[in-house]
């Protein structure tokens, strides 16, 4: 049951859907990893940037005033490099401070750094009042402006607002740092996880395919026994076939037989009752009373009737065992020539037949000419007697409908002919009755026949591997309907080639 669940389809797609999953869960979080990784670093580079910026803005601040105390106390000029180079670079200190200001992820710090500026401004603004008071000489003045408690409370102020400033930015600096290593870590267990379901989809797929190559091999075996047994039911069934085909060669030898039987041994004792017959009827019909002549006319009759017989089974007989080689046979010829025989019929009935033009098909010549003799035949001899007989003939490509229950319809090409006539029809029932052999619908007194024609046509079509089918009503005709392949071989003889073991 496993092996089925592994080796079918759905866990095949349920399989490569989870793997695409789990390879697109990674895909994801690695990027937000990485796009968190982005932002702290950005983070971490403005806090760095701005703890630099106000760190060089108050070193710069404490150099000036140092720088300041000793121009007071000395007079020297010397003392007053570091103070210049503060008034040089405070503008840009000062940008930069706002700068950084601006990238700052505390609202509340822009404000601060603001007040810083401000307090710085006003701290160098004073150093300025001081050391210009002590370039014009009012010594006193400057040490009373540097002494006061004024200057000493704006000092207060922006050391207070400088430490503030420095502590929130390295306090936000210590939480990126540790969400930075919460990352870190967070993106190691990433990896193992990775790392497991990747080896877990390894695993997995091998599990997968080795319980198919397994699945695969028991079906390779069923398969092979299958075959096997198929074999031995083929062979079981050639050898039935081959039985029954020297069954079937035994049969065709046996009419073979039954033919020569019926043309020799059969005809030869009917041909010396005929003739003796014959012979008491012109020398003897003198002597006979009513009664005899009336014995002696039955049998000459009854003869006759036997003769026709004979002959009629020997041309049914003959349909498979005399069967010639198919050849391209010109339809239209043979219905010419089969109206040609039939002329003097036609004429004594007046009966009108159209026909129009039928391809060339592959076919016994023969064959197909005694097929439409049969069918004409027929359309003349059972009409009425006061109506001339109409007799039409059609070739017309078969429809789907026509060919459903044809077995080889995808193998030839077919035509479809039909014979209609406007004579006595029959019962639809009897549609396929009339086709076996010795059955007649009406009586010998009104239609001469031994019941044979129609079967020896079924026989002919079915040797060239077609079908014929008739349908009729009373009073309104019959029309035979036959479908046969354009290029075909002979069907049902093993006697194609026109040899035969004995001569009718």
């Amino acid at each position: 049951m496993l092996n089925k669940v592994l080796s079918s389809l759905y866990s095949w797609v349920i399989m490569v859907v989870f793997v695409i999953a789990i390879i697109t869960a990674n895909s994801f979080y690695v990027v937000q990893t990485l796009d968190d990784l982005s932002a702290l670093e950005a983070r971490l580079f403005t806090t760095s940037r701005v703890i630099s910026a106000v760190n060089k803005l108050h070193v710069a601040v404490l150099r000036a005033e140092s720088g300041q105390r000793g121009f007071l106390l000395t007079e020297d000029e010397a003392y007053l490099e570091e103070y210049t180079q503060t008034l040089n670079n405070f503008t840009a200190l000062a940008d930069e401070v706002e700068v950084s200001a601006l990238a700052s992820d505390l609202p509340e710090q822009s404000e601060r750094i603001e007040k810083l500026l401000a307090l710085t401004r006003v701290k160098i603004n004073g150093m300025v009042r001081i050391v210009e008071l002590v370039r014009v000489g009012d010594l006193e003045q400057a040490f009373t402006l540097l002494e006061s408690d004024k200057g000493l409370d704006l000092y207060n102020d922006f050391e207070n607002m400088f430490e503030r400033i420095d502590s929130s930015e390295r306090d936000i600096q210590g939480t990126h740092l540790a969400s930075l290593m919460k990352l870190r870590r967070d993106s190691v267990n990433t990896l193992l996880i990775s790392s497991g379901t990747t080896l877990f989809l390894i695993i997995s797929i091998f599990l997968l395919l080795k319980a198919n190559i397994r699945e695969n091999e028991k079906h390779k075996d069923i398969l092979v026994d299958v075959n096997e047994d198929l074999e031995h039911k083929i062979s079981e069934r050639t050898q039935e076939l081959r039985i029954y085909s020297d069954e079937l060669a035994r049969s065709n030898r046996e009419l073979e037989d039954f033919a020569f039987v019926a043309s020799h041994d059969l005809q030869e004792p009917l041909r010396k009752i005929r003739a003796f017959g014959n012979r008491l009827d012109s020398g003897y019909r003198d002597v006979m009373d009513e009664r005899g002549q009336d014995f002696l006319a039955r049998m000459l009759n009854a003869a006759e009737r036997m003769s026709m017989l004979i002959s009629d089974l020997l041309s049914f007989s003959r349909v498979s065992t005399r069967g010639k080689d198919f050849e391209q046979v010109n339809v239209g010829d043979v219905i010419d020539g089969v109206l040609g025989d039939l002329e003097i019929a036609i004429e004594e009935k007046g009966a009108n037949v159209i026909v129009q033009d039928i391809p060339t098909i592959r076919a016994d010549k023969s064959q197909i000419d005694q097929l439409f003799l049969n069918l004409l035949s027929n359309a003349l001899k059972f009409q009425t007697a006061d109506k001339a007989p109409l007799i039409e003939i059609t070739a017309t490509p078969p429809s789907e409908t026509d060919m459903k229950d044809i077995l080889l319809a995808d193998e030839y090409d077919w035509i479809k002919i039909q014979i209609s006539d406007n004579g006595i029809g029959f019962e639809q029932s009897f549609a396929e009755k009339i086709f076996a052999p010795f059955q007649r619908l009406h009586g010998r007194s009104e239609y001469k026949g031994t019941g044979i024609g129609l079967a020896v046509c079924r026989r002919i079509v079915e040797r060239h591997n077609g079908q014929i089918s008739a349908k009729s009503s009373p009073g309104e005709g019959a029309t035979f309907t036959i479908l046969l392949p354009i290029n075909s071989e002979p069907f049902g003889s093993l006697n194609n080639n026109g040899d035969t073991t004995h001569d009718a």
